[in-house]
């Protein structure tokens, strides 16, 4: 992308550099620049716009453009995986704490006995199993 609006620029601005001015001096004694030839009741004479391009200058910018345009995509293509590596880092980070806390949990639960834990049975009083259990209500007939 960047190599395409390098070349775009360089080939607008070589015709630019080319150009030519008329210096047109008027009946009034006037003058004028302009980029189109002066009419024919003006004095006409050209002014150059500065030195014609060199190829072997153009070949070398293009060169340079070209050049500079490979080491931006290779830094952004560098920076990318820079980029993508510490996201991964991230995430494995994320899960290794996750797992972690995890096995905390699971530890935690073990240390806990299961006579540690208060049993509340449906008829009341605290008990645990097999134990406490209630006494059967006398039959009417005894």
């Amino acid at each position: 992308m960047r190599l395409a609006i390098a070349v775009a620029s360089l080939a607008l601005a070589a015709p630019a550099a080319a150009q030519t001015v008329f210096r047109c001096t008027g009946a009034d004694g006037k003058v004028s620049y302009q980029e189109t030839p002066c009419d024919a009741k003006s004095a006409q004479k050209r002014v150059p716009m500065g030195p014609a391009p060199d190829v072997q200058d153009e070949i070398d910018a293009r060169r340079n453009l070209e050049r500079d345009a490979w080491r931006g995509s290779e830094l952004s293509g560098r920076l990318a995986g820079d980029a993508r590596e510490r996201e991964r880092d991230r995430y494995l980070k994320e899960m290794r704490e996750r797992d972690e806390a995890a096995r905390r949990a699971r530890e935690e639960a073990l240390k806990t006995r299961p006579e540690d834990i208060p049993w509340n049975p449906p008829w009341g009083f605290p008990g645990r199993p097999g134990q406490a259990l209630p006494k059967p209500k006398p039959s009417p007939s005894s």
